[in-house]
């Protein structure tokens, strides 16, 4: 007699009520509308133009398809991105190794961008504290947020966050719209031939326009390593198979993917449909919406001007315009949005840092007994306490540069390694996810072929960016 598995996992919402199990999405989101919305993408938008309003946005949309992707093996499988990468053909978890490494880095200096921002920006608000005294106040709040290395304090506080963020954005965009004629204009899909003498003589911007423009589309709705976090967080929501989860392993043998009942697999289904609008409505729209809004903000603002400051300066310049064309209201508004923006990305980034290390570490070093009986809660806050301590260094012992920072960050896992990870997941979720249930699991098991060809398409676009500007 043919036994089947029965993990416990429960029955998945659905019309309305759907909207109540939004949680990662908007998490993702807080997480990706960050320093590149804020600060590099629309410093891009202040030198070229409405011209380039199609680059992010674009961008955005096509890593929907990965990040659904990414969510797709989690909620189906109940295991982490990583784990799936560890099942790629070639080396021993080849992908994880890079991803280890990568991650060290960027959870040391990542962050540095948004240490020094967020202090100057909560400090021109409440003048009390000194840059430097708020900076270290908020990372004590980061701390305490993630501490426990729970899923549901940090998404409480990211809904809010978000929904701060958002008001915030739309409302200014609103009152600076220049009309839907002037706005399609943003989608020629032209690449700017050359950057204007006056952003490279007065902000020393390259004369090669890729130089500033890659590095804001790497961070427009997140870079490679920022978008697996997404797996992370639906495992503490627990949605689907992700419930089994226990503590930093998965609760089911791969194995038992072929022997899983038929209920457990109709309600993991379910579960999809959930993570589907959750990545959809809550994550890729409002990051699309914020980011056109900011980035419109700049265009029609500071390009007449031939503005484009760098790192909190660009915030404070558009803080100044506000307050001079809408009043003290428009100020307050767009800083209280700018400190949300900021202090959602940390939030996010210490704890996303913290998970993904923690968990790639045990899979790329099995056999490293000492770290594996390190309790699971404190090999979490090991990693998560390494980015806070090492941005704070490096911004106010070594006298960082944000905007470089971000940058760095940028190119480094935005850039060259996206088409990577793009075309991993695509392989990942089509060709391997397929062959661990049984032959008669369809739907989202079986994943439409428009998904695999949007990661493709993800890789592509930034294949053909990378070669442009080698070719300059």
């Amino acid at each position: 007699m043919e036994t089947t598995t029965k993990p416990e996992i429960g029955k998945a919402p659905t019309g309305w009520e759907i909207l109540l199990a939004f949680g990662p999405g908007m998490v993702w989101a807080s997480m990706s509308i960050g320093g590149g919305e804020l600060v590099l993408i629309p410093r891009v938008g202040s030198v070229f133009g409405m011209a380039v309003l199609w680059m992010p946005l674009l961008a955005i949309a096509l890593k929907y398809f990965m990040v659904n992707e990414i969510g797709r093996w989690t909620v189906l499988t109940g295991r982490s991105i990583s784990d799936g990468f560890a099942m790629l053909p070639g080396p021993r978890a080849w992908l994880n190794w890079i991803i280890l490494i990568v991650a060290i880095y960027l959870g040391a200096v990542h962050i540095g961008g948004l240490v020094a921002m967020v202090g100057a920006i909560t400090f021109n608000m409440f003048p009390m504290l000194p840059p430097f005294g708020w900076s270290l106040v908020l990372m004590c709040s980061f701390i305490a947020l993630t501490w426990t290395g729970k899923y549901d304090p940090l998404e409480m506080v990211m809904k809010i966050v978000t929904a701060i963020l958002v008001i915030s954005a739309v409302i200014i965009a609103a009152m600076f719209f220049p009309g839907v004629g002037e706005v399609l204009k943003g989608f020629g899909f032209q690449v700017p031939a050359t950057t204007p003498d006056w952003a490279v003589s007065q902000f020393k911007i390259s004369k090669n326009p890729l130089v500033e423009i890659l590095p804001a589309m790497a961070f427009a709705g997140a870079g490679a390593i920022n978008s697996l976090w997404y797996s992370d967080w639906v495992l503490g929501k627990g949605m689907g198979l992700a419930k089994t989860y226990k503590g930093d392993k998965p609760g089911l043998h791969v194995e038992e993917l072929q022997d899983l009942d038929r209920g457990v697999l109709d309600r993991a289904a379910h579960w999809y449909r959930v993570m589907f609008h959750d990545n959809l409505w809550a994550g890729n729209f409002l990051t699309i919406l914020v980011t056109a809004a900011f980035m419109i903000n700049a265009i029609v603002i500071l390009n007449p001007q031939k503005i484009a400051p760098a790192g909190a300066g660009f915030i404070f310049t558009l803080s100044k315009t506000y307050t001079q064309t809408l009043g003290a209201w428009a100020y307050w508004l767009f800083m209280i949005g700018a400190w949300a923006v900021i202090y959602g990305t940390m939030a996010t980034c210490y704890d996303g840092y913290a998970r993904l290390i923690n968990r790639t570490l045990l899979i790329c070093l099995p056999n490293w007994k000492a770290y594996a009986r390190i309790d699971p809660t404190w090999r979490y806050r090991i990693w998560m306490l390494y980015g806070t301590v090492c941005n704070f260094v490096l911004v106010y012992l070594l006298q960082a540069v944000p905007v470089t920072f971000l940058q760095a960050a940028a190119w480094v896992e935005g850039t060259f390694l996206l088409p990577v990870v793009a075309l991993a997941i695509a392989y990942l979720t089509s060709v391997i996810m397929p062959r661990l249930f049984p032959a008669d699991a369809g739907g989202p098991y079986r994943p439409h072929w428009l998904f695999p060809v949007g990661c493709v398409a993800a890789a592509a676009l930034y294949v053909i960016l990378i070669v442009m500007l080698l070719r300059n």
